[in-house]
């Protein structure tokens, strides 16, 4: 069992079969510099994977036009997490296909090529310090960004709080 500490949150424990923390990976590192990921790729249940970033805030949306450091803040925040998400469904996939020649760290219950039609996606941000009634305006600006990544591979985004991590078994 392993927990990961990211964003000042404990992840886990989760089951190291069921888990491909990226982040830390040699995969991840023998990419060298330029690539961004998530902190883990979690086997969440039968039929779901789960990508997911940690944060401890989120810049809000009502007043990114207050300034123009505001609103570069903005676009570097989604830029980026848009990015890591990306990448990780990448480097996910190729390992997967076996593309490099150690996937042990890959957890063995992610590495499945049978069934993958009826694995469900999920990129999943927890955000530490955030209202739960403030989560709509995040989940929208990563929905519309992930907007072709989620038709073609009919990937779920969702955005939680440290509260509904916990509630889903994210944080122990």
């Amino acid at each position: 069992m392993k927990v990961i500490t990211e964003s000042e949150m404990d992840f886990g424990p989760f089951d190291e079969k069921n888990l491909f923390h990226i982040e830390e990976s040699r995969i991840y590192k023998d990419l060298g510099t330029g690539i961004k990921t998530v902190e883990f790729i979690l086997k969440y249940s039968e039929n779901s994977i789960v990508f997911l970033e940690a944060k401890t805030r989120c810049p809000n949306a009502a007043n990114r036009d207050e300034s123009e450091e505001k609103e570069d803040k903005f676009e570097e925040y989604y830029s980026s997490v848009t990015e890591k998400f990306v990448a990780s469904l990448q480097i996910y996939l190729a390992s997967v296909l076996h593309r490099y020649q150690d996937t042990s760290e890959v957890g063995e219950a992610l590495l499945m090529e049978d069934g993958m039609k009826e694995i469900r996606l999920k990129f999943v941000l927890v955000v530490k310090n955030a209202e739960i009634s403030w989560l709509a305006g995040p989940l929208a600006e990563l929905k519309a960004r992930l907007l072709p990544l989620r038709k073609i591979w009919n990937i779920e985004v969702a955005v939680l709080n440290e509260e509904l991590a916990q509630e889903y078994k994210l944080i122990g």
